[in-house]
C-alpha cells in the first residue's frame, strides 16, 4: 500500500515537472507598416531639357545638268523639182504617165531633213516610212550631180553596211559642204572630197558670195 502510493506520487511528480523542464517559447508577430509618400512635386522638381539651336547643315544641291545644245535643222524639204521635168515630158507618150506619176508622190510625201545631230529621210504613202542616222555612223558618201549642180543624188553607207539613198537633193552642193562638216575629215578624205565644184562653192562661202554654213536657230532659242 505504501509501495502503491509512493509509486503514484512519483509518477504524479514526474507528470507535473515535465513540462516545467521544457523551454518556453514565445511567439511574437511584429507587423511592419510600409507607407508610400506622394509628392506631388516631385514631377515639377525635375530639370527641364534645354534645347540648344544647331546651325543646320547645308545639303548639297546636286550637281548642275550639263547643258544640251538644242537640235537646229539646216535643211528640211522635199526632193528638187527639177526630178519633174523629163517625166513630165515623157508624159505624152503612154509609157511616161508611170514615171510622172511616181515623180509627183515623192514631191507629195519625200521630205530630206538635215540637223547639227543627224539626217532623216520620210517617203512612202505619205510619208510615213522614217529612216534616220547620226552623223557619226556614216562611214562613206557617194554623190552624183544632176542639172548643172543644181540637184543631186547621194548614197550613204552606215557602220553596220545599210545604205540611205536620197534622190534629187536640192541646193546641191551646199546640202553637201554642210554634210561633210559634220562627218569631220576623215570621211572627207575617204570620199575625195572636196571635188571641183565643191571647192568653187566653198571659195564663194569664205568670199562671202555665199552665207556661210550655219543651221539657223529656232524662234525659241533666240527668243531666250
Amino acid at each position: 500500500m505504501f509501495v502503491l502510493a509512493a509509486v503514484s506520487e512519483c509518477a504524479a511528480l514526474s507528470l507535473s515537472a515535465a513540462p516545467l523542464s521544457r523551454p518556453a517559447i514565445a511567439c511574437t508577430r511584429q507587423t511592419v507598416a510600409v507607407r508610400c509618400a506622394y509628392n506631388p512635386e516631385a514631377g515639377k522638381s525635375r530639370p527641364k531639357k534645354q534645347k540648344s539651336k544647331q546651325p543646320k547643315e547645308k545639303v548639297k544641291s546636286p550637281a548642275a545638268a550639263v547643258a544640251i545644245a538644242p537640235e537646229l535643222t539646216f535643211f528640211e524639204g522635199p526632193p528638187s523639182a527639177t526630178e519633174m521635168i523629163i517625166p513630165g515630158i515623157s508624159i505624152l507618150t503612154v509609157v511616161g504617165i508611170i514615171p510622172f506619176a511616181a515623180s509627183a508622190a515623192r514631191q507629195a510625201w519625200t521630205r530630206y531633213k538635215f540637223t547639227n545631230r543627224r539626217i532623216e529621210v520620210a517617203s512612202g504613202f505619205q510619208g510615213n516610212e522614217v529612216v534616220q542616222a547620226t552623223w557619226r555612223e556614216i562611214v562613206d558618201v557617194k554623190w552624183l550631180r544632176r542639172f548643172g549642180g543644181s540637184a543631186g543624188d547621194l548614197v550613204l553607207t552606215l557602220k553596220d553596211g545599210a545604205k540611205m539613198e536620197m534622190r534629187s537633193v536640192p541646193d546641191f552642193d551646199r546640202n553637201l559642204a554642210y554634210m561633210m562638216e559634220q562627218l569631220g575629215e576623215d570621211v572627207q578624205a575617204d570620199c575625195f572630197y572636196p571635188d571641183g565644184p565643191a571647192k568653187s562653192f566653198l571659195e564663194k562661202i569664205q568670199s562671202g558670195e555665199e552665207p556661210p554654213l550655219t543651221a539657223p536657230e529656232p524662234e525659241s532659242v533666240s527668243a531666250a
